[in-house]
């Protein structure tokens, strides 16, 4: 087969259609249009098998000028049906200069030396058994006749196809030459009972049976191999002839299946959009499912965070707080209390006292003693002579007896009294520097307490950060899902977007098919109508071709028929998915369509919602309490908080330490003021001693008044420089003493203030060891919530991960399985319609001209002699009134 435009031509028995225009051939001058028509006549065997076949060219040429024409034709046998002439060939053409005035057609006839484009079998059974068609004549019984009638034009094509992904898929396809045909034969009267599954059966108005077969030889509207038959009882029977017409048809223009191909066309696009948008919500609820488990993994990371922070304050750092409140408040604040009493009550009374009398009639005496020594006993020491017989020896008896009853015993106490005072001081010096190192343990406690608290503080500050993947995780799977809005230039659309485009598409999918297959309805009224359809049209045709044509519009309304319905299931489907998609729409948003969803079953999105504020709030919360409680560095006891009540003890310690050591330096000048008051009292005793000792012998010696005299000057001068040192021991010891009641006056301050600190502490402590109680049972409660939440979670990334393998999944094959199937359809249609443009006739046109093929084939009877003489008229007919016909009508064209 060669080339072939849409214009097609056939036998009278079949209907016409004429597509394209005829165009104008090359001339020598003037405008002549030229169109060309081929019918194949082919005689065949009463078993299909072939025996002759010719070629009828027919050129109708209108206008005015002169044409000359190359016309393709098989040269074999090549005459003209016009006259006796003949024409020039060239290279398998036929050269012919024409002058046209108006109409003018030249015909030709030659052998049909190429391949015919249908095969042809027929097979008999009598009675049930295969006969050949001459055994049947004669011959009476049940005669089966099977039709077999294949395109042969079939061959194996690569075609494309969207598929949906936003590429090209390849399938491998039968493509033919489109071809319809219709095969017409009439049973005689002595053919009865007979029955057929496929044909139209009409009487032939003779008494006869008239059967008509319409073919669709093509795929996928029709098949490639078309089979039929019929059944009859006969009595003396024949096998009666057959004659089929056939003709190449476009697919994408003949009304009769461009419908159909349209349905094709739309059901691969349906496909194509399912499949994209199905691609789209699987791969965000991809997405989904990671960010779901993004969140798992965060959330088992705080709730781990979680526990170890409950651990550290339940077994920590809540018991450390009870213990140091208890011993605040059992030990320290007690012993700080006993100790400022102690100081203010008794030791600093007495070391006043002592300042008093040490200052006052010590100091006084001491000087007045040394002022008698120095400035009277020694000069008058000879006065002492010389006035010893007549005063000293009375007064000297005297002065012993005071001396030895009065003065050395008071010396010998004072002595005593420093000693012990010198000894109780040096016991104080040694046990006061334990008290300090004691105050100074306390305050390093406090301050690891501090630091303990302060990094609480900081740490317990990290837990929003620590959240914070957690709360963007949520807020990318909410941005991920996102609305219905529409993406903006270069944005990825969200999933609740792609959702609700994809319903909104597949509802219009559906009314769209919905109303497509009421067009099919209006097109099949179109076809059937009896005054404005195609039927209208059967009373033009010959009374031999109305009962076919009938037939034909018959099939062609069961086709649109079966469209329809095709169509209606589409739409219903298609209902189906859209309110599948509203389902999901809702299941991601309860706001997602109002009025369809329930607001009271919130979607994914409020979920996430919900579980991001909850989260938000846990945080906050948390965070807020705990700092609240712990307080800042610069706190103080009236800000109420732990590092407040801890800053004021700290203070308090620090005073104490400061008094204590005030104290350690009093006590240890109290100590070296007691050294010198023990040296100077046992010198006074010993000189006290030394003069009652020289007053006796004063009394017992004045027989030797001049020694005596002189060992009194002695005795006297070391009187003087014992009562000298003396004063200056009693003044050192005055002032050490003022120092002392000093020092232990700043002790008992300090003792005072470490007591208020201590009870500011250990109120503190009792509060921290509440807030920190709080904080523990709400770590608890945080680890708790986050384990409930991590344990929810993997339903999250469960359920997305099985919506997309049950759900997306299969609507994204079922999508690419609807865009293969009918884009692969359509594009064997387009292919059909290519190759029926550049192959549909047997040998082609003239440049430039339209031309058309049609095929005439006669399936001999057999009746006991040659092939039957009724088929023969019947292919004659056919032949030269679809000829006829069909330059009619491309004569009628406008130019």
């Amino acid at each position: 087969m060669r080339r072939i435009l849409p214009a097609l031509a056939a036998g009278s028995v079949l209907p016409l259609v004429l597509g394209g225009t005829a165009a104008s051939a090359a001339d020598d001058s003037g405008d002549v249009t030229v169109t060309n028509t081929e019918t194949v006549q082919a005689k065949l065997d009463a078993t299909g098998a072939l025996r002759e076949a010719r070629v009828y060219e027919q050129l109708a040429l209108t206008g005015h000028g002169t044409a000359t024409i190359a016309n393709p034709v098989s040269t074999s046998g090549l005459r003209n049906l016009d006259g006796f002439g003949s024409y020039t060939v060239e290279d398998g053409r036929m050269i012919a200069q024409l002058d046209v005035d108006g109409e003018r057609r030249v015909r030709t006839v030659s052998d049909f030396d190429g391949e015919l484009p249908l095969g042809v079998q027929v097979t008999y059974t009598l009675d049930g058994e295969p006969v050949q068609p001459g055994d049947v004549v004669g011959r009476s019984g049940v005669l089966e006749v099977h039709y077999t009638v294949t395109n042969l034009t079939s061959r194996e094509d690569q075609v494309t196809y969207d598929d949906g992904r936003g590429g090209t898929g390849t399938a491998t396809a039968t493509t033919v030459v489109p071809m319809i045909g219709q095969l017409v034969t009439t049973l005689p009267s002595s053919f009865t009972d007979v029955t057929s599954g496929q044909a139209g059966i009409a009487g032939d108005g003779r008494g006869g049976t008239r059967l008509t077969f319409q073919m669709t030889l093509f795929p996928p509207i029709g098949s490639a191999t078309a089979e039929f038959g019929y059944t009859a009882r006969i009595s003396d029977g024949v096998v009666p002839a057959a004659s089929l017409t056939s003709m190449p048809v476009s697919p994408l223009d003949y009304p009769s299946f461009a419908g159909g191909s349209r349905s094709y066309a739309s059901g691969a696009a349906s496909g194509v959009d399912l499949t994209a948008g199905a691609i789209q919500i699987d791969d965000n609820l991809r997405r989904l499912h990671d960010g779901s488990a993004e969140l798992l993994a965060g959330l088992v990371q705080m709730h781990d965070g979680a526990t170890t922070l409950a651990a550290g304050l339940n077994d920590e750092a809540a018991p450390g707080a009870a213990e140091l409140a208890a011993g605040l408040n059992a030990r320290a604040l007690p012993g700080a209390r006993d100790l400022a009493a102690g100081l203010n009550d008794k030791i600093l009374p007495g070391a006043e006292q002592l300042a008093d009398g040490l200052s006052g009639d010590a100091v006084a005496g001491a000087r007045r003693l040394t002022d008698g020594l120095t400035d009277q006993l020694a000069p008058g020491a000879q006065d002492l002579a010389d006035g010893l017989n007549d005063q000293l020896a009375p007064g000297a008896k005297d002065l012993a007896t005071g001396l030895s009853t009065r003065i050395a015993p008071g010396a010998t106490s004072l002595a005593s009294g420093a000693a012990r005072l010198a000894a109780g001081l040096e016991s104080a010096q040694t046990s006061a520097p334990a008290l300090v190192a004691g105050l100074e343990q306390v305050d390093a406690g406090l301050a690891r307490i501090d630091a303990g608290l302060a990094q609480l503080y900081g740490r317990i500050d990290q837990l929003p950060t620590q959240a914070q993947p957690l709360r963007d995780g949520i807020a990318s799977l909410r941005a991920g899902i996102g609305s219905k809005a529409a993406p903006g230039a270069g944005q990825q659309p969200s999933l609740l977007y792609a959702v609700d485009a994809l319903r909104t598409q597949l509802g219009q999918a559906g009314s769209d098919a919905q109303t497509t297959a009421g067009q099919v309805g209006q097109l099949r009224a179109g076809v059937t109508d009896p005054t404005a359809g195609l039927a209208a049209y059967t009373a033009l045709l010959p009374a031999g071709a109305q009962a076919g044509f009938t037939q034909a519009l018959g099939s062609i309304d069961g086709n649109l028929a079966a469209l329809a319905t095709g169509l209606g299931e589409s739409a219903t489907r298609l209902g189906t998915a859209s309110a599948t998609l509203a389902r999901v729409e809702c299941g991601l948003s309860a706001a997602a369509l109002p009025g369809v969803c329930d607001p009271a079953r919130p979607g994914l999105l409020e979920g996430l919602a919900g579980v991001d504020q909850g989260v938000g709030s846990l945080v906050t919360q948390v965070v807020g309490s705990v700092q609240g409680g712990v307080g800042d560095g610069d706190d103080t006891a009236a800000d109420g908080t732990l590092r407040g009540g801890m800053n004021a003890a700290q203070a308090g310690v620090d005073q104490l330490q400061a008094g204590g050591e005030q104290l350690v330096t009093g006590i240890g000048q109290l100590g070296t003021g007691a050294d010198d008051l023990s040296a100077g009292a046992d010198a006074l005793a010993d000189g006290i001693g030394t003069a009652a000792a020289g007053s006796k012998r004063l009394s017992t010696g004045l027989g030797s008044a001049a020694s005596g005299s002189t060992r009194l000057a002695d005795g006297l001068g070391t009187a003087a420089a014992g009562s000298g040192t003396l004063f200056q021991g009693l003044v050192r010891a005055s002032a050490g003493s003022r120092d002392l009641a000093a020092g232990i006056g700043t002790a008992a301050d300090g003792s005072s203030q470490l007591a208020s600190g201590l009870d500011d502490a250990a109120t503190g402590s009792s509060e921290l060891a509440v807030g920190l109680s709080a904080a523990a049972d709400g770590s608890s409660q945080l680890a708790d919530g986050l384990g409930t939440a991590a344990d929810s979670t993997p339903q999250i990334v469960d359920g997305t991960k099985r919506l997309s393998d049950e759900g997306t999944s299969l609507l994204v094959a079922s999508g690419e399985k609807t865009a293969a199937s009918y884009g692969t359809g359509y594009a064997v249609l387009e292919a059909g319609a290519q190759r029926a443009a550049t192959e549909g006739m047997a040998y082609g046109a003239p440049e430039g001209a339209a031309g058309a093929t049609a095929y005439s084939i006669e399936i001999a009877g057999v009746d006991g002699g040659s092939a039957s003489t009724l088929g023969k008229g019947l292919a004659a007919l056919a032949l030269f009134a679809a000829v006829g016909v069909v330059t009619t009508l491309l004569r009628r064209r406008p130019v």
